[in-house]
């Protein structure tokens, strides 16, 4: 007679016990969930205002929290912007600067485009660059 499938599966496994649910878990998996702990923190601060830095300098090798951060700095530097422009004499200081920067950098564009020139400008030719036109 043939020998049955599942006896060959018993004979396989009856070096290995299956482990308790009370046991300890292993170091390995231990940490691993420590770790994917600390990225769901780190995601999480990235978006507070001012703990958006603590993931950007304790969390760098984690792509996931490095991700969260970037933006959550990005939203943070925004918020600051946006706050400076509710100060009324120092808003209206701000858009003065950005207009003579502007007229400036027109200018600059102006003089390379009569000269033959392809300069780029600091900010702006990079943005440029990316718009498809």
């Amino acid at each position: 007679m043939a020998e049955s499938f599942f006896k060959e599966e018993k004979s396989e496994q009856d070096g290995k016990s299956i482990p308790s649910l009370d046991e300890p878990l292993d170091a390995k998996i231990r940490e691993s969930e420590v770790l994917k702990d600390q990225s769901l923190i780190a995601s999480i601060l990235a978006y507070i205002p001012f703990l958006c830095l603590i993931p950007i300098l304790q969390m760098r090798d984690d792509p996931r929290s490095r991700f969260h951060s970037r933006q959550g700095l990005l939203l943070f530097l925004i918020e600051i912007i946006a706050g400076i422009f509710l100060i009324p004499g120092l808003s209206s200081m701000v858009w003065k600067t950005v207009l003579i920067l502007a007229l400036g950098a027109s200018a600059a564009g102006i003089i390379f485009g009569l000269q033959g020139k392809e300069y780029r400008l600091p900010i702006i030719g990079d943005i440029a660059e990316k718009i498809k036109i």
